[in-house]
């Protein structure tokens, strides 16, 4: 079966694309700067998609619109997953060592990055809350807070944030 022409199929891809990106932004799911890699994704994909397009199936523009809802869907889930770190600029903190606010800032995103999700969520719900609550909140048992916590205290002591005191003690 003979591949729609490219005159055929770039109007109708650019609609789709274009109608998907500006709701997109519209409604918040993504931010307007990064629209034109949402339609040059998308466009991408459904050029990749073309080559299994059949016209017993659908039209052609059925074909571009159900593709391009689903890239979509995957591009903005994807997006939506990736966590971003909080700003702490409005909390104070309180360092033992004297070390300003603005430097543990950059100390305490500089941690968390290699971290996975779970814990670097965790540790930015620890500025304000409890492990208790924290499980209550996140629906895990306290003992999976607890376990995160250690790893974090882990990740803090690689980076040289050591306790002043070994004594422990915990929040």
């Amino acid at each position: 079966m003979p591949e729609p022409k490219l005159e055929q199929v770039l109007p109708l891809a650019l609609r789709a694309v274009q109608v998907r990106a500006a709701a997109a932004v519209a409604t918040g799911r993504a931010p307007a700067a990064d629209r034109e890699d949402l339609e040059q994704e998308a466009l991408l994909g459904l050029w990749m998609a073309l080559r299994h397009y059949d016209a017993s199936r659908a039209s052609l523009r059925t074909f571009l619109e159900r593709v391009a809802d689903k890239r979509f869907a995957s591009l903005l889930r994807r997006r939506r997953s990736s966590v971003l770190i909080e700003r702490l600029d409005g909390h104070r903190f309180a360092t033992a060592d004297g070390i300003p606010a603005v430097q543990f800032h950059v100390d305490f995103e500089r941690v968390l990055a290699p971290l996975g999700d779970p814990d670097r969520k965790l540790a930015l719900l620890l500025v304000d809350h409890g492990p208790t609550e924290i499980s209550r909140m996140l629906g895990v048992a306290r003992s999976t807070v607890y376990a995160r916590i250690a790893r974090l205290r882990c990740a803090f002591r690689e980076a040289g944030y050591d306790p002043a005191d070994s004594k422990g003690g915990s929040r």
